[in-house]
């Protein structure tokens, strides 16, 4: 650990950098971050002078400086996002010019949409009628409403200042064309909607369709609750969301189609000019959300150290991507699909390794499944404190759906977009939606016979914050006590279980 930690700077720097978003969030210390990053500075600099002149005994400064600098920088950034979200407007009626920034969402009464107001998020509920069904993101409305300010600190991480009820005949779309400047991301939700549309023309059943835009464009507004269930009691609810397993799969099968290029320092330089691209555009085409970009991070920053023929360390590959995007937004530390996303990654790192050294295989078969379940397993390790205290579930069936949903999710990235190609040359035919259409169906199918399995699923888990840290100390003390074989870890894993047991005899 200690030596991951020394090659990953990024990674070491983050450490200090979530103390600081957490600390301004839950007690507000501004104005004295910005004392503390002055304060910083002289450390850093005597350390600097120390080493012009020879000595290396004050190097220690360096790294003390630089995580005090670290620590107040997280808090000016998330003090600066949090402000953002502090509503500055009034709560009288009045009447507002706001332009929609998402895809409304269809509530069971009601359209929700995130809008921008006077600079600030916020949302407003209008009634489902027919005419807002034709909203879109972009479109700009004139409303008469009381916004009033959210306290909800779900919300207020997201950026969202206020919220708002439209009544009936309270609002109308307007032409009004000022401010009407080019954006990337709502240019990158028209051409979702209409690949959607086209898409819905070669899977006319509802539910296949819902699960294939899931799946190919990251568009889940529509799914319906008891397919969302399924996923999740089943353990593959992240294949319902764009997220790191998908553009794995991409890039594998990119990879592969420009292997003809070679593995040298050329080819690979041209394999990864042509690659990255075009899993940028494939992040254009799901919307660009938070997650899908995290992705996207991740593993461009992997392909140029794959292209420069470097050792790229990926632990510090992770760190840079999680590190920049929190110096980027700091909330994004709340939320889950970050949280779950990066220990995800970081478990497969530190933990697939070790597992997949324990069997060895020539036979391809075999060793793809091995390989899988140890992917699978790591992962799973990695994010079981975080999904029981989010969604109060854990599926003990996921190892065998993993290795179902996991090669089906690889086919459906490659005859989906296919499909579509073909349609575009073609034209709708049978023979063309038979193959997509038939194994969505046994895909979901698969995963319904799955989730009906007695005993497949633990629900009812009810984990707060400190249940939560404690299970995942227990989780890496454990695994680092099992690879390193040291008594220290042992210790701590004791001294674990002593603090959870005084915190359930406490009262409190």
């Amino acid at each position: 650990m200690t030596k991951t930690l020394r090659q990953a700077v990024f990674l070491r720097l983050i450490l200090f950098f979530i103390p600081g978003i957490i600390i301004q969030v839950y007690w507000d210390f501004m104005p004295y971050w910005v004392y503390l990053a002055v304060f910083s500075f002289p450390f850093i600099g005597v350390s600097f002078i120390s080493r012009l002149s020879g000595s290396f005994n004050r190097r220690w400064l360096f790294g003390f400086g630089l995580s005090l600098l670290c620590v107040s920088v997280a808090g000016i950034c998330t003090s600066s996002r949090w402000m953002q979200s502090e509503w500055k407007g009034d709560a009288s009626v009045k009447e507002y010019n706001v332009r929609i920034i998402d895809d409304p969402v269809r509530k069971p009464k009601t359209w929700l949409c995130k809008v921008e107001v006077n600079g600030q998020k916020a949302i407003i509920y209008v009634p489902a009628d027919s005419i807002a069904a034709t909203l879109r993101p972009s479109d700009r409305l004139v409303i008469k409403a009381q916004f009033e300010k959210t306290d909800r600190m779900s919300l207020r991480k997201q950026g969202i200042a206020a919220s708002a009820f439209v009544y009936r005949g309270n609002w109308r779309k307007t032409t009004h064309s000022d401010g009407q400047e080019f954006n990337i991301r709502f240019t990158s939700l028209q051409y979702r909607r209409v690949f959607l549309a086209q898409l819905r023309k070669l899977i006319p059943d509802e539910k296949s369709f819902f699960v294939a835009a899931a799946i190919l464009f990251g568009s889940v507004t529509e799914l319906d609750a008891d397919t969302r269930q399924t996923f999740s009691a089943t353990g593959s609810a992240h294949i319902l969301s764009v997220s790191g397993l998908h553009f794995s799969i991409i890039y594998g099968m990119l990879f592969f189609i420009f292997s003809f290029l070679g593995n040298s320092r050329k080819g690979m330089m041209a394999k990864q000019l042509i690659i990255i691209p075009l899993m940028w555009l494939f992040v254009f085409l799901t919307g660009m959300g938070p997650s899908v970009i995290r992705a996207a991070i991740m593993l461009s920053l992997w392909g140029i150290g794959n292209g420069f023929l470097l050792r790229a360390f990926t632990m510090n590959t992770v760190g840079a991507a999680a590190f920049f995007m929190l110096l980027y937004n700091p909330l994004y530390l709340f939320d889950v699909g970050f949280q779950l996303s990066f220990s995800a990654v970081l478990s497969i790192l530190l933990i697939n390794p070790h597992l997949t050294a324990l069997h060895e295989s020539r036979n391809p078969l075999v060793k793809y499944i091995w390989d899988l379940s140890c992917v699978s397993t790591s992962a799973q390790l990695g994010t079981a404190p975080i999904s029981m205290y989010y969604f109060h579930q854990f599926p003990l069936l996921y190892l065998l759906t993993n290795l179902v949903a996991i090669p089906l999710t690889g086919l459906l990235l490659f005859l989906l977009p296919f499909s579509l190609v073909l349609q575009g040359l073609l034209g709708t035919h049978a023979w063309l939606m038979f193959p997509v259409n038939k194994l969505l169906t046994f895909f979901i199918s698969a995963l319904e016979n799955l989730e009906a399995v007695p005993h497949g699923l633990v629900d009812n888990i009810r984990l707060d914050l400190y249940d939560t840290i404690c299970m995942s100390g227990l989780i890496v003390f454990l695994l680092l006590l099992l690879v390193k074989k040291r008594i220290i870890y042992l210790y701590l894993l004791f001294l674990l279980v002593a603090l959870q047991v005084f915190y359930y005899l406490c009262p409190h």
